[in-house]
This record gives structure tokens, sequence and C-alpha cells, in this order.
């Protein structure tokens, strides 16, 4: 595929199958993200990439504290408060798509709090990233981590992977750190899972809109 097929269907997968991804895989999918262009080149990124005995070990520790029901500060907020329009209505009925996709009525809290549960499991997939930087960066360093991240995520879907990137990890920075081995002065600023989809599930088949370029861009001295 030309770089604006990978760009056209990559999809944020939500359930991966048990198909094993080797270790050179992920290797070669960070070698090509590496390249990633960041501010002055300081490559703010470390990559905590976890499969196999390690990782059931690590969503066993993560999951164990997050039962306990005691909430933890996220590093950063995931939204504005309040979030304004249209960005509140489009990340509602991205929400609705999903779990429409799933058959979960709205009033099913449930099953609604089981599919979010779903994140610290990585969807199911072999590998599981979490991706950090200095805690002392700043925003243009967050920048640099987003834009390696979708180079991740295009390296990935060149090599037939998938992946779901998951902003869900940030909300327990502690636990995460503690499981995972991350030093405590890093920053968790995104997980990703990484493997092969599901292909049978409704939910991996979700088509998100896209909003034209007209409505976002604004061309001058054309």
């Amino acid at each position: 595929m030309n770089v604006s097929e990978i760009v056209r269907t990559r999809r944020a997968v939500r359930s991966f199958s048990d198909r094993p991804v080797k270790k050179e895989q992920v290797e070669s999918v960070l070698r090509v993200a590496a390249n990633a262009p960041s501010g002055s080149n300081i490559q703010p990124w470390h990559v905590y990439v976890m499969s196999g005995a390690f990782l059931d070990k690590a969503l066993v520790e993560i999951r164990d504290k997050l039962y306990t029901g005691k909430l933890e500060a996220p590093e950063f907020p995931t939204y504005p408060e309040p979030l304004q329009e249209p960005y509140r209505t489009r990340r509602s009925e991205c929400g609705e798509r999903m779990y429409g996709a799933l058959n979960i009525a709205r009033e099913d809290k449930s099953s609604r709090v089981k599919q979010v549960m779903k994140n610290y499991e990585f969807f199911g997939a072999p590998v599981g990233l979490i991706i950090t930087m200095e805690a002392n960066m700043g925003e243009s360093q967050a920048l640099d981590i987003g834009i390696f991240a979708q180079t991740v995520m295009l390296a990935a879907r060149e090599q037939g992977l998938d992946t779901c990137p998951q902003v869900s990890w940030t909300l327990w920075p502690r636990a995460v750190k503690e499981a995972v081995g991350i030093p405590v002065d890093q920053k968790v600023m995104l997980g990703m899972a990484m493997g092969y989809a599901n292909s049978e599930e409704p939910v991996n088949r979700i088509e998100h809109p896209r909003e034209p370029v007209s409505s976002f861009a604004v061309f001058r001295g054309f």
C-alpha cells in the first residue's frame, strides 16, 4: 500500500486475534517510526513494549489497582473542561457508533463499563506499548509524541499489523509505572495495542466520518 492507502485504511482496532507478533516485527516498526520528526531532533519518546507472560502479569497488577476504586490523578487532562462544540458532539457520536456496533444500549451501563475495561486488556492484543516522555517536557514535546505515535501506527499498518492508540492508560499513571517498570520522572502519554484485528468483529469495521477540507483549512494567496 502507498501512504494514502495506509492512512485511509488505518483503524482503531478494539478486538484482536490471538495470532502472535514477533519481536522482530515490532522492532522493525519502531525502527521506521524513529525517523519521525521532533523539535530540534530531541526525540523525546520512550517506548515500553510488552508481550507474553510479562504483559499478562502487568495487566493483572494494573487491573487489581483499578478495581480498588481508588482513583489516581492523571498527569494531564484528556480533554479541556468544558469541551466546546463541535468537538463535544463529535466525541459523543464516536462513542455511540462504537456502542452501536457492539449492540450495547445507552442504558446498559454494566456492559458499557465492561467494554471500557477492555482498554486495560489492550483489547486482547498480543503486544502492548506504553509511550512516555520525561515529566519536565512541555506541549511542544507532546506534539512530537503524537507525530511519533502516528508514525508507529502507519508503519505497523504497512506490515499488516493493526493498532489502537489508547489515552486510557494515562488515567492510572502510578499503577502503570509500577507494573511496567517505568521511572517516576517519566510521564505516561499513551498506550497502544498492536496485533492482528479480529476481522469478524463489527467494532473493527466502524467508519468514522471525517470533516471536509473546506471545514478546517483556510487557503490564502492561491
